[in-house]
Protein backbone atom coordinates (compact mmCIF):
# COMPACT_ATOMS: atom_id res chain seq x y z
CA UNK A 1 0.00 0.00 0.00
CA UNK A 2 1.77 3.28 -0.99
CA UNK A 3 1.91 6.22 -2.76
CA UNK A 4 0.41 8.14 -5.50
CA UNK A 5 -1.91 7.00 -7.54
CA UNK A 6 -4.01 6.82 -10.92
CA UNK A 7 -7.86 8.33 -11.82
CA UNK A 8 -8.95 5.30 -9.62
CA UNK A 9 -6.51 2.91 -8.89
CA UNK A 10 -3.03 1.37 -9.46
CA UNK A 11 -3.16 -1.81 -9.97
CA UNK A 12 -6.89 -2.11 -11.94
CA UNK A 13 -5.38 -4.60 -14.28
CA UNK A 14 -5.52 -7.68 -11.84
CA UNK A 15 -9.25 -6.65 -10.73
CA UNK A 16 -10.85 -5.96 -14.05
CA UNK A 17 -10.36 -9.26 -16.04
CA UNK A 18 -14.21 -9.95 -16.11
CA UNK A 19 -16.86 -7.28 -15.60
CA UNK A 20 -19.36 -7.91 -12.74
CA UNK A 21 -22.49 -5.76 -12.80
CA UNK A 22 -22.72 -5.57 -9.33
CA UNK A 23 -19.71 -4.15 -8.27
CA UNK A 24 -19.42 -0.41 -7.23
CA UNK A 25 -15.65 -0.66 -7.90
CA UNK A 26 -16.36 -1.97 -11.04
CA UNK A 27 -18.94 0.87 -11.94
CA UNK A 28 -16.09 3.30 -11.40
CA UNK A 29 -13.72 1.93 -13.07
CA UNK A 30 -15.42 1.73 -16.27
CA UNK A 31 -14.83 5.86 -16.83
CA UNK A 32 -10.81 4.68 -17.79
CA UNK A 33 -10.03 4.60 -21.24
CA UNK A 34 -8.47 1.08 -21.07
CA UNK A 35 -11.97 0.00 -20.79
CA UNK A 36 -13.95 2.25 -23.20
CA UNK A 37 -15.65 -0.54 -25.67
CA UNK A 38 -15.38 2.64 -28.03
CA UNK A 39 -11.75 1.69 -28.03
CA UNK A 40 -11.90 -2.18 -28.08
CA UNK A 41 -10.33 -2.45 -31.15
CA UNK A 42 -8.52 0.93 -32.11
CA UNK A 43 -8.18 4.88 -31.16
CA UNK A 44 -7.13 7.39 -28.84
CA UNK A 45 -8.12 8.78 -26.15
CA UNK A 46 -7.64 11.99 -24.17
CA UNK A 47 -8.89 11.86 -20.78
CA UNK A 48 -8.57 13.56 -17.30
CA UNK A 49 -9.89 14.98 -13.83
CA UNK A 50 -9.45 18.33 -12.15
CA UNK A 51 -10.09 17.86 -8.78
CA UNK A 52 -9.47 21.19 -6.42
CA UNK A 53 -10.75 21.71 -2.61
CA UNK A 54 -9.82 24.06 0.38
CA UNK A 55 -7.67 22.21 3.11
CA UNK A 56 -7.51 23.06 6.50
CA UNK A 57 -4.41 21.57 8.28
CA UNK A 58 -3.32 21.20 11.91
CA UNK A 59 -0.09 19.64 13.70
CA UNK A 60 0.30 21.21 17.37
CA UNK A 61 0.59 24.83 17.25
CA UNK A 62 0.78 24.69 13.51
CA UNK A 63 -2.21 25.99 11.40
CA UNK A 64 -2.26 26.05 7.69
CA UNK A 65 -5.32 27.03 5.07
CA UNK A 66 -4.84 26.84 1.51
CA UNK A 67 -6.15 25.36 -1.80
CA UNK A 68 -5.01 22.05 -2.50
CA UNK A 69 -5.09 19.51 -5.51
CA UNK A 70 -5.62 16.29 -5.64
CA UNK A 71 -8.23 15.56 -2.75
CA UNK A 72 -9.81 12.45 -4.09
CA UNK A 73 -8.50 12.29 -7.36
CA UNK A 74 -5.22 13.13 -8.89
CA UNK A 75 -5.16 15.83 -10.95
CA UNK A 76 -4.14 14.59 -14.24
CA UNK A 77 -4.63 14.01 -17.88
CA UNK A 78 -3.46 11.25 -19.87
CA UNK A 79 -3.35 9.62 -23.88
CA UNK A 80 -4.44 6.22 -24.04
CA UNK A 81 -4.49 4.36 -27.62
CA UNK A 82 -4.95 0.65 -29.09
CA UNK A 83 -4.28 -0.92 -32.11
CA UNK A 84 -6.08 -4.08 -33.28
CA UNK A 85 -3.40 -6.23 -34.89
CA UNK A 86 -5.38 -9.28 -35.23
CA UNK A 87 -5.81 -12.60 -34.08
CA UNK A 88 -6.29 -11.35 -30.68
CA UNK A 89 -3.32 -9.37 -30.55
CA UNK A 90 -3.61 -5.60 -29.91
CA UNK A 91 -0.73 -2.88 -29.22
CA UNK A 92 -1.38 0.22 -26.32
CA UNK A 93 0.12 2.75 -24.84
CA UNK A 94 -0.82 4.95 -22.09
CA UNK A 95 1.26 8.41 -20.92
CA UNK A 96 -0.08 10.23 -17.91
CA UNK A 97 0.80 13.20 -16.27
CA UNK A 98 0.22 14.48 -12.78
CA UNK A 99 -0.37 17.98 -11.84
CA UNK A 100 -1.16 20.57 -9.25
CA UNK A 101 -4.72 21.93 -10.06
CA UNK A 102 -3.90 25.13 -7.57
CA UNK A 103 -1.12 26.48 -9.70
CA UNK A 104 -0.73 24.82 -12.49
CA UNK A 105 2.81 22.90 -12.00
CA UNK A 106 3.89 19.70 -12.60
CA UNK A 107 3.28 17.17 -10.09
CA UNK A 108 6.79 15.87 -10.40
CA UNK A 109 9.39 18.86 -11.43
CA UNK A 110 11.07 18.06 -14.96
CA UNK A 111 9.00 14.99 -16.01
CA UNK A 112 5.78 15.33 -17.90
CA UNK A 113 4.61 11.85 -18.00
CA UNK A 114 4.92 11.03 -13.97
CA UNK A 115 2.52 8.82 -13.78
CA UNK A 116 2.74 6.59 -17.08
CA UNK A 117 4.65 6.04 -20.14
CA UNK A 118 4.68 2.63 -21.60
CA UNK A 119 4.23 1.10 -24.56
CA UNK A 120 2.92 -2.88 -24.55
CA UNK A 121 1.31 -6.11 -26.45
CA UNK A 122 -2.25 -7.32 -25.27
CA UNK A 123 -3.21 -10.65 -25.98
CA UNK A 124 -6.25 -12.90 -25.25
CA UNK A 125 -4.20 -15.80 -24.95
CA UNK A 126 -0.66 -15.01 -23.64
CA UNK A 127 -1.62 -11.99 -21.51
CA UNK A 128 -0.44 -8.60 -21.14
CA UNK A 129 3.25 -6.91 -21.27
CA UNK A 130 4.25 -3.35 -21.07
CA UNK A 131 7.66 -1.37 -21.53
CA UNK A 132 8.14 1.39 -19.12
CA UNK A 133 7.23 3.97 -16.63
CA UNK A 134 4.03 2.08 -14.91
CA UNK A 135 2.33 1.01 -11.87
CA UNK A 136 4.38 -1.62 -9.57
CA UNK A 137 3.14 -5.18 -8.99
CA UNK A 138 1.49 -4.27 -5.67
CA UNK A 139 -1.74 -4.71 -3.87
CA UNK A 140 -4.63 -2.29 -5.51
CA UNK A 141 -5.54 0.91 -4.41
CA UNK A 142 -9.07 0.03 -4.16
CA UNK A 143 -8.35 -1.75 -1.04
CA UNK A 144 -8.47 1.75 0.38
CA UNK A 145 -11.38 3.50 0.05
CA UNK A 146 -9.70 6.65 -0.39
CA UNK A 147 -7.98 5.09 -3.37
CA UNK A 148 -4.50 6.31 -1.88
CA UNK A 149 -4.10 9.45 -2.83
CA UNK A 150 -1.51 11.58 -1.35
CA UNK A 151 -3.79 13.67 0.30
CA UNK A 152 -6.98 12.44 2.34
CA UNK A 153 -5.57 8.61 2.74
CA UNK A 154 -4.22 7.67 6.01
CA UNK A 155 -3.12 4.68 4.11
CA UNK A 156 -1.01 5.92 2.13
CA UNK A 157 1.26 7.91 5.07
CA UNK A 158 0.78 5.32 7.33
CA UNK A 159 1.05 2.32 5.70
CA UNK A 160 3.57 4.00 3.19
CA UNK A 161 5.85 4.86 5.77
CA UNK A 162 6.15 8.53 5.14
CA UNK A 163 8.34 9.36 8.32
CA UNK A 164 10.13 12.72 9.67
CA UNK A 165 13.40 12.68 10.91
CA UNK A 166 16.27 15.10 11.88
CA UNK A 167 17.67 14.37 8.69
CA UNK A 168 14.39 14.64 6.66
CA UNK A 169 11.49 12.93 5.43
CA UNK A 170 11.95 9.26 4.17
CA UNK A 171 9.93 6.07 3.37
CA UNK A 172 10.22 3.89 6.68
CA UNK A 173 13.00 6.52 7.77
CA UNK A 174 12.83 5.25 11.44
CA UNK A 175 14.14 1.30 10.65
CA UNK A 176 17.32 2.76 9.82
CA UNK A 177 19.71 3.28 7.01
CA UNK A 178 18.37 2.52 3.34
CA UNK A 179 14.86 1.68 4.48
CA UNK A 180 12.34 2.22 2.09
CA UNK A 181 9.09 0.98 0.54
CA UNK A 182 7.23 -0.42 -2.59
CA UNK A 183 6.75 2.85 -5.23
CA UNK A 184 3.19 2.88 -6.47
CA UNK A 185 4.90 3.73 -9.94
CA UNK A 186 8.36 2.77 -11.09
CA UNK A 187 10.44 3.60 -14.27
CA UNK A 188 12.31 1.45 -16.33
CA UNK A 189 10.21 -1.88 -16.02
CA UNK A 190 9.25 -4.66 -17.69
CA UNK A 191 6.10 -6.52 -16.70
CA UNK A 192 3.56 -9.68 -17.62
CA UNK A 193 0.11 -9.58 -16.61
CA UNK A 194 -0.96 -13.52 -17.14
CA UNK A 195 -4.80 -14.03 -18.61
CA UNK A 196 -7.17 -14.44 -15.73
CA UNK A 197 -8.01 -18.68 -15.33
CA UNK A 198 -10.16 -19.77 -13.07
CA UNK A 199 -10.28 -16.41 -10.97
CA UNK A 200 -6.89 -16.53 -10.65
CA UNK A 201 -3.95 -14.15 -12.52
CA UNK A 202 -0.43 -12.63 -11.88
CA UNK A 203 1.71 -9.94 -12.77
CA UNK A 204 5.44 -9.70 -12.56
CA UNK A 205 7.64 -7.11 -12.61
CA UNK A 206 11.40 -6.33 -12.99
CA UNK A 207 12.70 -2.37 -13.38
CA UNK A 208 15.93 -1.57 -14.10
CA UNK A 209 18.26 0.77 -11.75
CA UNK A 210 19.36 2.57 -14.79
CA UNK A 211 22.44 3.63 -12.86
CA UNK A 212 26.25 2.85 -14.23
CA UNK A 213 28.04 1.49 -11.99
CA UNK A 214 25.23 0.17 -8.82
CA UNK A 215 24.69 -3.57 -8.12
CA UNK A 216 22.22 -5.17 -8.52
CA UNK A 217 21.00 -4.18 -11.73
CA UNK A 218 17.57 -3.87 -10.47
CA UNK A 219 15.59 -1.51 -8.66
CA UNK A 220 12.50 -3.43 -7.79
CA UNK A 221 11.21 -6.43 -8.87
CA UNK A 222 8.07 -8.47 -7.42
CA UNK A 223 4.84 -10.22 -8.14
CA UNK A 224 1.66 -10.11 -6.86
CA UNK A 225 -1.27 -13.24 -7.14
CA UNK A 226 -5.13 -12.50 -7.09
CA UNK A 227 -8.43 -14.38 -6.90
CA UNK A 228 -11.73 -13.24 -7.40
CA UNK A 229 -15.42 -14.72 -7.72
CA UNK A 230 -16.94 -11.59 -8.55
CA UNK A 231 -17.76 -10.19 -4.95
CA UNK A 232 -14.62 -11.38 -3.39
CA UNK A 233 -11.08 -10.50 -4.33
CA UNK A 234 -7.98 -11.40 -2.70
CA UNK A 235 -4.63 -10.37 -3.70
CA UNK A 236 -1.05 -11.30 -2.11
CA UNK A 237 2.17 -9.64 -2.70
CA UNK A 238 5.93 -9.80 -2.42
CA UNK A 239 8.31 -7.49 -3.57
CA UNK A 240 12.11 -6.36 -3.20
CA UNK A 241 13.46 -3.17 -3.03
CA UNK A 242 16.88 -1.65 -3.27
CA UNK A 243 17.97 1.67 -1.94
CA UNK A 244 19.72 4.22 -3.24
CA UNK A 245 23.66 3.73 -2.23
CA UNK A 246 23.70 4.64 1.77
CA UNK A 247 26.18 5.09 4.39
CA UNK A 248 26.27 2.49 6.96
CA UNK A 249 28.38 0.94 9.48
CA UNK A 250 30.08 -1.88 6.54
CA UNK A 251 30.27 1.15 4.23
CA UNK A 252 28.35 2.86 1.22
CA UNK A 253 26.01 0.41 -0.36
CA UNK A 254 22.68 -0.15 -1.48
CA UNK A 255 19.56 -1.96 1.01
CA UNK A 256 17.38 -4.70 -0.02
CA UNK A 257 13.83 -4.20 1.47
CA UNK A 258 11.67 -6.95 0.98
CA UNK A 259 7.69 -6.02 0.88
CA UNK A 260 5.01 -8.52 1.74
CA UNK A 261 1.58 -7.74 1.41
CA UNK A 262 -2.01 -9.23 1.75
CA UNK A 263 -5.74 -7.69 0.74
CA UNK A 264 -9.34 -8.72 0.60
CA UNK A 265 -12.09 -6.31 -0.53
CA UNK A 266 -15.66 -7.77 -0.62
CA UNK A 267 -18.01 -5.57 -2.94
CA UNK A 268 -21.55 -6.73 -3.36
CA UNK A 269 -22.79 -3.07 -5.36
CA UNK A 270 -24.08 -2.03 -2.27
CA UNK A 271 -21.16 -1.76 -0.20
CA UNK A 272 -17.58 -2.64 -0.07
CA UNK A 273 -15.81 -3.83 3.26
CA UNK A 274 -11.67 -4.28 2.58
CA UNK A 275 -8.81 -5.39 4.87
CA UNK A 276 -5.21 -5.42 4.44
CA UNK A 277 -1.86 -5.79 5.87
CA UNK A 278 2.26 -5.16 4.61
CA UNK A 279 5.12 -5.56 6.15
CA UNK A 280 8.45 -4.11 4.92
CA UNK A 281 11.76 -5.53 6.16
CA UNK A 282 15.12 -3.98 5.80
CA UNK A 283 17.99 -6.36 5.01
CA UNK A 284 20.86 -4.94 6.90
CA UNK A 285 21.74 -5.58 10.54
CA UNK A 286 20.34 -3.07 13.24
CA UNK A 287 17.31 -2.11 11.06
CA UNK A 288 13.97 -2.18 12.19
CA UNK A 289 10.20 -3.92 10.91
CA UNK A 290 7.10 -2.19 9.83
CA UNK A 291 4.35 -3.42 9.77
CA UNK A 292 0.58 -1.90 9.21
CA UNK A 293 -3.14 -2.85 9.47
CA UNK A 294 -6.05 -1.64 7.37
CA UNK A 295 -9.54 -1.49 7.61
CA UNK A 296 -12.03 0.04 5.14
CA UNK A 297 -15.84 0.52 4.09
CA UNK A 298 -17.23 2.32 1.21
CA UNK A 299 -21.05 2.48 1.19
CA UNK A 300 -22.88 4.01 -1.91
CA UNK A 301 -26.15 4.76 -1.96
CA UNK A 302 -28.14 6.98 -4.99
CA UNK A 303 -25.95 9.77 -5.12
CA UNK A 304 -24.07 9.33 -1.78
CA UNK A 305 -21.21 7.80 -1.01
CA UNK A 306 -20.08 7.23 2.60
CA UNK A 307 -15.87 6.03 2.98
CA UNK A 308 -14.31 5.00 6.53
CA UNK A 309 -10.92 3.88 6.92
CA UNK A 310 -9.02 2.83 9.58
CA UNK A 311 -4.72 1.92 10.06
CA UNK A 312 -2.25 0.87 12.58
CA UNK A 313 1.38 0.65 11.69
CA UNK A 314 3.34 -0.76 14.65
CA UNK A 315 7.42 -1.20 14.34
CA UNK A 316 10.02 -4.06 16.19
CA UNK A 317 13.47 -3.08 16.21
CA UNK A 318 13.49 0.36 16.11
CA UNK A 319 15.83 2.94 18.27
CA UNK A 320 15.94 6.18 19.91
CA UNK A 321 18.82 8.57 19.47
CA UNK A 322 20.44 7.03 22.36
CA UNK A 323 20.59 3.57 20.81
CA UNK A 324 17.67 1.76 22.84
CA UNK A 325 14.80 0.00 21.65
CA UNK A 326 11.54 2.41 21.68
CA UNK A 327 8.01 2.13 20.74
CA UNK A 328 7.18 3.50 17.28
CA UNK A 329 3.83 2.87 16.19
CA UNK A 330 1.10 4.86 15.01
CA UNK A 331 -3.03 4.84 14.35
CA UNK A 332 -4.57 6.73 11.71
CA UNK A 333 -8.71 7.09 10.77
CA UNK A 334 -10.26 9.11 7.38
CA UNK A 335 -13.83 9.76 7.14
CA UNK A 336 -15.11 10.87 3.87
CA UNK A 337 -18.38 11.63 2.07
CA UNK A 338 -19.00 12.19 -1.92
CA UNK A 339 -22.22 13.34 -3.83
CA UNK A 340 -21.77 12.98 -7.20
CA UNK A 341 -23.76 15.87 -9.78
CA UNK A 342 -23.36 13.51 -12.69
CA UNK A 343 -21.16 10.31 -13.81
CA UNK A 344 -17.86 13.08 -14.22
CA UNK A 345 -18.30 15.60 -12.21
CA UNK A 346 -18.54 15.36 -8.04
CA UNK A 347 -18.55 16.79 -4.26
CA UNK A 348 -16.93 15.77 -1.66
CA UNK A 349 -15.49 16.12 2.11
CA UNK A 350 -12.77 14.51 4.28
CA UNK A 351 -11.23 14.09 7.42
CA UNK A 352 -9.01 12.29 9.41
CA UNK A 353 -6.16 12.02 11.42
CA UNK A 354 -2.68 9.89 12.71
CA UNK A 355 -1.89 9.80 16.15
CA UNK A 356 1.89 9.27 16.72
CA UNK A 357 2.72 7.03 19.85
CA UNK A 358 6.67 7.06 21.32
CA UNK A 359 9.07 8.18 18.63
CA UNK A 360 6.79 7.87 15.99
CA UNK A 361 6.90 10.72 13.58
CA UNK A 362 4.30 9.83 10.55
CA UNK A 363 3.60 12.77 8.11
CA UNK A 364 -0.81 13.40 7.40
CA UNK A 365 -0.98 15.03 3.78
CA UNK A 366 2.76 16.55 3.25
CA UNK A 367 2.41 19.15 6.30
CA UNK A 368 6.18 18.94 8.76
CA UNK A 369 5.57 18.12 12.12
CA UNK A 370 7.21 21.02 14.72
CA UNK A 371 10.55 20.00 15.93
CA UNK A 372 11.88 20.26 19.17
CA UNK A 373 13.38 23.31 20.75
CA UNK A 374 16.63 23.99 19.17
CA UNK A 375 16.47 20.54 17.42
CA UNK A 376 15.94 19.23 13.66
CA UNK A 377 13.86 16.57 15.38
CA UNK A 378 10.50 16.53 14.86
CA UNK A 379 8.28 16.93 18.28
CA UNK A 380 7.16 13.55 19.66
CA UNK A 381 3.47 12.32 20.33
CA UNK A 382 1.80 14.75 18.01
CA UNK A 383 -1.65 14.11 16.39
CA UNK A 384 -1.56 15.96 12.63
CA UNK A 385 -5.43 17.05 11.20
CA UNK A 386 -6.79 17.24 8.02
CA UNK A 387 -9.94 18.68 6.72
CA UNK A 388 -11.01 19.15 2.94
CA UNK A 389 -13.97 20.34 0.92
CA UNK A 390 -13.79 20.45 -2.75
CA UNK A 391 -14.89 19.07 -6.29
CA UNK A 392 -13.72 17.18 -8.98
CA UNK A 393 -14.41 17.07 -12.86
CA UNK A 394 -13.51 13.84 -15.06
CA UNK A 395 -13.07 14.02 -18.74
Amino acid sequence: MKNKKSVFVAGIALFSHAAYPDSFIQSQQFTLPQYNSQLSSNGIALYGVVDMSINYQSVGAKKLWQMQSGGTHTSQFGLFGREDLGGGLKAEFNLENGFEANNGSLQTSQTLFDREAWVGLNSTSWGVVRLGRQTTASLPDVADPFGEVVTNSVVTWLAGGVVQTSKGVGYNADLGPGSSQVLVRVSNAVTWTTPRVGGLGATFLYAFNGTQGVSPYASNQGVVASWTNGSLYVAADYNQVWSTPVATSSGTQTVRNDAYGVAAIYDVGSYVLSAGFAQVAPRLAGNGIARSYMLGATLPYGHNVLRASVVYRDTSGVRDSAGRLAQDSALGAMLGYDYTLSKRTGLYARAGFIRNYGISSVLLNGTSLPTQPNSASPEQGTTPMTVSLGMYHKF
